[in-house]
C-alpha cells in the first residue's frame, strides 16, 4: 500500500455515533446467519472484495485482532488507517479513522451492527463524520450516494457468501 502525507483526524469514541454532526444510517437483509455476516466484516480487509472501490487493505499487528486493533485501507486511491473501537461478535463492529491521505473529514467513523430476523441477518451500517467546514454542505447532501455505496457492497456481499436471492 502506498503511503501518502496522512491527515490526522480527531480521536474519537463510540459516542461520537450519536453525536457526529453528519450522521447517515443504512440497513440491509442478508439471507445468512449472523456469526457468517459478522466473519465476512471483521475479516482482513484484504477478502473484502466485496466492497466497491478497495483496492487493498489489512490489519496491522498479529492476530487475534479485536478491539484496539489497527487496519489499514486503500480505497478509490485514498489511504486510511484505522482503530478497532468495537468487536463483539457476532453482533457489532466499529472502528474511527485516525488519518487519511485527504483532508475530508475532522472525524470519522462507522458502526457495523448485526442482528438475526428469523432467517436473515439485518444489517445496519452507521457512517459518522465531522466534516471539514468548507465540506460540511457537501458531505450532508452526499447521503443518496453513500447509501448506492452501502447497497452495492451488500450486493457484492450476498454474492461473496453465496446467498443472493
Amino acid at each position: 500500500m502506498t503511503e501518502n502525507a496522512l491527515h490526522q483526524l480527531q480521536s474519537v469514541g463510540l459516542d461520537f455515533l450519536d453525536a457526529a454532526p453528519v450522521r447517515f444510517t443504512y440497513e440491509a437483509e442478508l439471507p445468512a446467519p449472523v456469526e457468517t455476516v459478522f466473519a465476512a466484516i471483521s475479516a482482513d480487509p484484504s477478502t473484502w472484495t466485496w466492497f466497491p472501490g478497495l483496492a487493498d487493505g489489512r490489519y496491522e499487528g498479529e492476530a487475534p485482532h479485536g478491539v484496539g486493533t489497527t487496519r489499514a485501507i486503500s480505497l478509490e486511491g485514498t489511504v486510511y488507517r484505522e482503530t478497532i473501537l468495537a468487536w463483539d461478535a457476532p453482533t457489532r463492529w466499529a472502528y474511527r479513522v485516525d488519518e487519511s491521505s485527504v483532508a475530508t473529514f475532522d472525524a470519522l467513523a462507522e458502526d457495523w451492527v448485526m442482528e438475526p430476523r428469523g432467517d436473515v441477518t439485518v444489517l445496519r451500517w452507521t457512517f459518522a463524520v465531522d466534516p471539514q467546514p468548507e465540506l460540511a454542505e457537501l458531505i450532508a447532501g452526499a447521503e443518496e450516494m453513500i447509501g448506492t455505496v452501502f447497497a452495492n457492497a451488500m450486493v457484492g456481499l450476498a454474492e461473496r457468501l453465496g446467498t443472493t436471492r
